[in-house]
């Protein structure tokens, strides 16, 4: 690549070793970046879709969630009820 550019022959082994290592370095950001054009959308689009994402991943676990309590509080209410019940038959006992 620096054949291409023109510039190889005045570099020093180290200048040489640093634009590797940058260059390896942005390359994980660069190929990401690219293929978020997928659908014709760019990078910022697809930020958008994801953050709508997962607003609605957060709601649906937090309706879930509440879901989920309404009905544990219901079952100990009835469980608590039902033990009140049987213990004033206890306390009755035969006549």
């Amino acid at each position: 690549m620096l054949a291409l550019l023109g510039i190889q022959q005045n570099l020093s082994a180290e200048q040489k070793q640093d634009l590797a290592g940058a260059l390896h370095q942005i390359t994980p950001g660069a190929v990401t970046a690219g293929s978020f054009r997928i659908a014709g959308l760019p990078l910022s689009d697809w930020l958008v879709v994801a953050s709508l994402a997962f607003i609605a991943l957060q709601a649906a676990y937090l309706i879930w969630k509440w879901r989920r309590d309404s009905r544990q509080e219901a079952r100990d209410a009835r469980r608590a009820e039902l033990l009140e019940k049987a213990a004033a038959l206890e306390g009755q006992g035969p006549a």
